[in-house]
């Protein structure tokens, strides 16, 4: 079954709504008709009946017999669409021309005589008023009534000038609907075609507009979902480029050591050895970078749950300190870390560990023979921070926006000794715990590492 196009049913359900209020409109027409015939009836036959009553009075002063002047005023008053009667007050008839009327035993009395009602009988649908009042000694009940032909043929005629006019209107309402989607979809239609057209790799969006309407901002909230997506293909790609790089060199250097190796027949044990040391420190590196490249690409996804502790940071930053004490005796720089009281936090410790760990090797590689690096750790009132500072060349002011990318390593030196991965892993670890990872300072002197833990997550 092919399905309605946008447009078509958006007509649709505009024709069905618009026929339900006509219909709704219509009804309320014709019962307000009803209403309001019924009352222009209702204040003709109180009328008539004060005009009987004189008529009756005046009788009554003349000849002061009570059937004798009802015969005369039903005489004077009667008229074929019209019916009138005169009756005592036990509901006998005195005078009466019913022009058709039949009341049967809804004839009334002068104690319980309704003011108004209407009837159904064989020659239609009557509308009837009835009236006690007091001639003198003598309580007369003065009824007159009208046929509601009148009024039931304008409802009629009503009717089947809707039954007419309304289709004719559901006609041109659909057909303007139509027009009308037709222009206000034309913009949605034309941003899709756009938005086909666009090139996987190119930089093409649809375009700066200056609408400020809803479609205007579908057009913006599309560029900036085009700009994102543009950019996490980008990262990827690059990501991609960058970790087939840096995994190279390792399988590059294990594969010529084995071939080196298996180009004699016999060769040294100490020889052996040296290989097996190569083969042994690259596949050490081959493990640190695939383990770091599994920890990115599970926070990028959004698969790494933390799994929060009651911990002490303190004591988790002395236990970092001491760990990498080793590496920095290799290199003969010293760590220095002033006392500090116990710091209750709730987080990740293994998270927080790495964290902790990455910040300080970075510090202590890039910090020079007999220098020192300095640990100190602080609670303020909103938050946590750390500080951590080496005594290193500093890093230029170019390169300080790129130390938090993947795979970045600004000291050729030390290429193949780490995977440029440290950093960006601390600074993803920090802002899962929602702080921050910052260079607060970096000059000849040294460069100072910040990171800031909330004490709410």
């Amino acid at each position: 079954m092919t399905r309605l196009s946008l447009r078509a049913r958006l007509t649709l359900w505009y024709t069905l709504a618009l026929l339900v209020v006509l219909c709704l409109f219509g009804a309320n027409v014709l019962w307000q008709q009803r209403r309001i015939g019924i009352r222009r009836v209702d204040r003709e036959l109180e009328t008539f009946t004060a005009t009987l009553a004189h008529v009756v009075q005046e009788e009554l002063n003349e000849k002061d017999d009570p059937p004798t002047a009802a015969a005369e005023a039903s005489s004077t008053l009667a008229a074929p669409r019209r019916a009138v009667a005169v009756l005592d007050a036990r509901g006998r008839v005195l005078a009466a021309k019913w022009s058709g009327l039949d009341l049967g035993d809804a004839l009334p009395r002068g104690d319980d005589a309704p003011r108004v009602w209407s009837v159904e009988n064989a020659s239609g649908a009557w509308r009837v008023h009835a009236r006690a009042q007091a001639f003198g000694a003598a309580t007369l009940v003065l009824v007159v009534a009208s046929p509601l032909s009148d009024v039931f043929r304008e409802q009629h005629e009503v009717q089947e000038a809707m039954l007419v006019g309304i289709p004719i209107v559901l006609l041109l309402a659909g057909a303007g609907g139509l027009w009308l989607a037709s222009i206000g979809l034309r913009p949605i239609t034309d941003m899709a075609q756009r938005a086909a057209r666009i090139p996987p790799t190119g930089l093409e969006d649809l375009g700066q507009t200056e609408r400020t309407d809803e479609l205007g901002q579908l057009a913006a909230a599309f560029n900036g979902l085009v700009a994102r997506l543009r950019a996490a293909l980008q990262t990827q790609r690059q990501f991609m480029a960058d970790a087939s790089h840096e995994l190279r060199t390792p399988v590059s250097i294990v594969r010529a050591t084995a071939d080196v190796m298996l180009s004699r027949e016999h060769r040294d044990e100490g020889e052996y050895r040296e290989a097996v040391a190569i083969v042994g420190g690259q596949a050490q590196r081959l493990g640190r970078l695939v383990e770091d490249m599994l920890v990115l690409a599970r926070a990028d996804a959004g698969g790494y749950r933390l799994r929060p502790v009651d911990l002490y940071l303190d004591e988790l930053v002395a236990d970092c300190r001491r760990a990498v004490d080793v590496l920095a005796t290799e290199r003969g720089v010293t760590i220095r870390s002033a006392a500090s009281p116990d710091i209750p936090f709730r987080g990740d410790e293994d998270l927080l560990r790495r964290l902790v760990l990455n910040v300080l090797q970075n510090a202590v590689q890039h910090s020079p023979s007999g220098g020192a690096v300095a640990v100190d750790i602080r609670q303020e009132p909103d938050a946590v921070r750390i500080r951590v500072s080496d005594e290193g060349p500093g890093i230029p002011l170019d390169d300080q926006r790129r130390i938090f990318d993947r795979f970045v390593q600004l000291d050729p030196s030390r290429r193949g000794q780490g995977t440029g991965l440290g950093l960006p892993i601390a600074r993803w670890i920090a802002e899962a715990h929602h702080g921050t990872l910052l260079l607060e300072s970096s000059g000849p002197g040294g460069s100072t590492f910040c990171v800031s833990l909330p004490l709410s997550m």
